[in-house]
């Protein structure tokens, strides 16, 4: 199972690169960003704003400041009517900082204050992600403490794990049994915790694969994405766990 072995872009496809590079980079994870260019899927419906960012697919609550005034008359005019809440590509200059949360007992939240409103774009997506976003990926295990991990035969459940999007929970499988728990992140800084999962038996050598996987879960102290691929790091540096992101 173990073997040690070697491991339609439109014409702002520019400024979206590099806007995916700046908000991807675990440095900004939990700092303010100032004066990005930022296009996202926008939203308004019952008084509620948010985005969701086509560079990282992070979904963000928009303040109501700024220029945000601008972007809801300018979305009011370009939806459907009889669409309400209808998802429109939008174009901006933004800061990404720390807001409280609308909901109560609830910690601040990363959101997107507008600084200049620039165009929506009716009928457009977002373009497929060139960095696939550390949360809210189905991040798929590779390699463990530097050994690939080999696809079983016959074919079983993946290792496999996901990060919500909206809460610090985490999900996903040891290969066996489904996983669940907790991850606190900060920077590129990164911990699990309160990991548990189902009690399914298979067989012994896919519970030690399992049990070995939990285990290096609980040494992770970093993260950093390469593309497609998600390397989580003890406090050194040093790759522990080599996951690739879904198709």
């Amino acid at each position: 199972m173990l073997h040690s072995h070697p491991v339609r872009l439109w014409s702002w496809r520019v400024a979206l690169a590099s806007t995916l590079v700046l908000l991807a980079s675990p440095a900004m994870a939990g700092t303010a960003v100032a004066g990005t260019a930022v296009t996202g899927m926008f939203t308004y419906l019952a008084d509620a704003a948010s985005i969701r960012l086509c560079a990282t697919g992070e979904q963000l609550p928009v303040a109501m400041e700024g220029d945000f005034l601008a972007l809801q008359r300018a979305y009011l005019q370009a939806r459907p009517a009889n669409q309400p809440g209808q998802p429109l590509l939008v174009e901006l200059q933004g800061l990404i900082t720390q807001r409280p949360s609308m909901e109560a007992g609830q910690p601040a939240r990363r959101t997107l204050v507008v600084e200049t409103f620039g165009t929506f774009r009716p009928g457009k997506e977002c373009p497929p992600p060139l960095v696939a976003p550390l949360r809210g990926t189905n991040w798929r295990l590779l390699a463990l403490g530097g050994e690939t991990v080999e696809p079983q035969q016959p074919p079983g459940r993946a290792i496999e794990l996901q990060l919500a999007a909206e809460t610090l929970r985490l999900a996903g499988s040891g290969g066996c049994n489904r996983l669940m728990g907790a991850f606190s992140l900060e920077g590129e800084t990164i911990r699990f915790s309160q990991l548990a999962s189902t009690r399914m038996a298979c067989s012994p050598e896919r519970m030690a694969l399992e049990g070995r996987f939990s285990e290096t879960l609980d040494q992770v102290r970093r993260w950093s994405i390469d593309k497609r691929s998600l390397l989580l790091q003890d406090a050194c540096g040093k790759t522990l766990l080599l996951l690739q992101a879904g198709e």
